[in-house]
Order: C-alpha cells, then structure tokens, then sequence
C-alpha cells in the first residue's frame, strides 16, 4: 500500500556566519502509513525537530544552503512542484502546521472568527456564509463555544488560543496534521486538554499527525511510533512500546534514563556532555563523543541499521558483524518507561 506520506533523505541547511553550514535537517526519512497514524519526533532541542516541519511545509528562511529529499504524498512527489504550485495545493489544504505558542501567530487586531475563515476565502474555496459555519464547526471540534469567533486573541487562555490554532490547521481538512511543541507554553492541567483533543482528532476523523516534541512522555501517550532525532540525523525509529521499552541506540536510552521516574528509588541520570555544534559536527556517529559505548568503529558514520520490527537504529552495536562482542549491549532505562 503506497504510504500516506514518505520522506526521503531530505536536507535543510543554512548558511551561517563566516561560511559555515548548520546541517539542521541532515538526510532523514520516514513514512506515515495511513491516515490516524501519528508519528513522534523527540530528542533534546536544537536537534532539527522544527526545521524537519518547516522543511516540511516548505516554510523556508531566506539563508538556506541545501533543501532536497523526496517527499511524497500519498504517491505524489511534491519536490518538483514550485513554491506557487505548492501553496495553492498543498499547504493548509493537504498539510497543515500547529505552531509553538499560538500567540505568537495569531493576528493581535482580527477576531478568531476571521482568521479561522481567511483560508477559507482565499481562492473563494468559500462563500462567507459556508466560512462562517464552517468555523462554528471548528470552534465545536476543539470544544470552544462558537461566540469565541468574535473574540479577540488577548481574550483567549494560552489552552484556548492553541485550540484556535489547531481550528485553524484543520479548516480545509489536512491529511497531515503537523504539530511543533503544541503544549510546551501550557500548565500541565491544560496540556492534557489538549492531549485528549489531539487524541480525539486522531481517531475521529482519523487525522494523521507528526508530533514534534521534547517531552517523552507525551510523545507516548499519542504516537504510534517515535523518531528519536540527534544533530539533524534520525538516531532510531521504530514502535513506540519498543523504543520506549528496548531502545536500540544509546542516546535514546539516555534520554529516558533523564526520566523522572514514579515508581522508582533510582534518580534521574544525567546526560553526558552537550549537543554538538551544527556547524562543525564530529566524525562518524555524532553521538559519540557522548556515548559511554563508543570505541574505535565509531569514528565510521554508522548507516540505520534495520530492526525487526521494521524501525532501524543509527548505531554499530545492532550490527553483529562490526560489534562482535559488543551487539546488542543492553542499558538500564526501560523502568522510566515502565512507569
């Protein structure tokens, strides 16, 4: 069955200071097979997570360096397509984002009305009298009152401007919901109203999402599967029972030993060292001037070994040629997990 959305080996760098390259989004792919799937994207920040969805949506800054990959939607490469092509038929309409902070991309001067509809209207898809029931229906979906269409931006709680948001992402019906730290700025009562919403959408109508996030933990209570992204590169994919559970790549395992966890006397474990400079990444696997693991193979840059499960882990210790004694080590995490 072809894929609802495939990424193939897509670059986004950016031209910095003094010549130097960021390679933000360095060669990563993944697949969303279905509609109601919904796929995490975690790992610590400055990792690539946001520019994964900017490159996604085609929302590019004006230094970039390299923006190629395949990506394919529902079979259809959109690569070629140009930037008007694009947006005409693809942005809004068949993928859509849900900014971080909502505030901070709402109209301070236009009611919540108007700005749910103006996708609407652009391009008359809408009379303004189908726009102005469709966005009663939106305001309902994410379980506001339709009197909030005349209300103002500062009006709105943090939750209830990032309804907005999400009303707003899904006014033409997206395939693909895209979704960039969506609760990071809410207190933990609100962030789980959004969490069941979120949930909700994923199951009726059956939305299929890419959830970008540094929290783990939320990741597991929506994604089907989990991506784990290191300096640009994906370090494993796979299920998210089994990465959370057995993870095969060191660095997803540090991150979840960085769990708090409910049911344990073992503290937190700290991660080693800092996120490397994106500008002059290190040799080999770029985790492994970190990695309490690392020896002399990994100086070689490790490809994504496929896992049997159908994920895979950029790491030499699931490949039993190259690590002899070493395949397979097992960390000590998964309780965090457990919890």
């Amino acid at each position: 069955m072809t894929p609802l959305l495939a990424v193939d080996d897509l670059h986004l760098w950016y031209d910095a200071d003094g010549g130097k390259v960021v390679r933000a989004v360095d060669g990563v792919s993944f697949t969303l097979e279905q509609r109601g799937e919904a796929l995490g994207i975690v790992g610590e920040s400055g990792s690539g997570k946001s520019s994964l969805a900017l490159a996604l949506m085609r929302m590019l800054p004006k230094n970039v360096a390299r923006f190629d990959g395949a990506v394919r939607l529902a079979g259809r490469e959109l690569t070629p397509l140009s930037d008007d092509q694009f947006r005409r038929e693809i942005r809004w309409q068949r993928i859509a984002m849900v900014f971080q902070g909502a505030m901070s991309v709402l109209n301070p001067v236009l009611r919540i009305g108007e700005q749910i509809a103006e996708p609407l209207l652009l391009e008359r898809r809408y009379d303004k009298a189908r726009a102005r029931a469709r966005v009663r229906d939106l305001l309902e979906r994410v379980g506001l009152p339709a009197g909030f269409a005349s209300r103002y931006p500062h009006e709105l709680s943090g939750g209830q401007r990032q309804r907005i948001g999400i009303a707003t992402a899904l006014a033409l019906d997206p395939d693909v919901l895209i979704l960039d730290e969506p609760t990071s700025a809410l207190d933990v009562s609100v962030q789980a109203q959004i969490m069941n919403l979120l949930k909700d959408l994923k199951e009726d109508p059956g939305i299929s999402m890419l959830f970008i996030t540094h929290d783990i933990g939320l990741a597991s209570d929506l994604c089907d599967r989990i991506a784990v992204t290191y300096a640009g590169e994906q370090m494993e994919v796979g299920p998210a029972e089994r990465v959370l559970v057995a993870p095969r790549h060191p660095y997803s395992q540090l991150l979840l030993a960085s769990l708090p966890r409910l049911h344990s006397d073992v503290p937190p474990r700290t991660m080693p060292g800092d996120p490397p400079d994106l500008t002059a990444i290190p040799a080999g696997c770029r985790f492994h001037p970190r990695c309490p693991y690392a020896w002399e193979d990994c100086l070689n840059h490790p490809p994504g070994i496929p896992l049997p499960d159908g994920g895979h882990a950029r790491c030499w210790l699931n490949d039993p040629v190259v690590a002899g004694d070493r395949y397979q080590i097992q960390l000590r995490p998964t309780e965090a997990a457990r919890d």
